[in-house]
């Protein structure tokens, strides 16, 4: 009787962790992987040598140069502004 108590103790801790672990790891993930832009200068545009119009370079999951606000601005992910600028 104990022990099936015992047992039953063990499997709920595993469970709670597992649940944890899964919540932190979905929280890291969305903070690294969320986009982060930035306003380019005109002459940041002038000196492209592919028009940005044209340039299709993608991060992780989205277009790296967008269009918002009436401004191009260069778009990556958190986590690759942090390693690679």
């Amino acid at each position: 009787m104990v022990s099936g108590v015992f047992a039953w103790g063990w499997r709920r801790v595993k469970t709670v962790w597992l649940i944890l672990s899964l919540a932190l790891l979905a929280g890291v993930g969305y903070c690294t992987l969320r986009p982060v832009c930035v306003p380019l200068s005109d002459e940041d545009l002038k000196n492209f040598t592919v028009p940005i119009e044209q340039r299709t370079d993608q991060d992780f999951y989205l277009r790296i140069f967008q269009y918002r606000d009436g401004r191009w601005c260069q778009c990556k992910t958190w986590i690759s502004r942090q390693f690679f600028f």
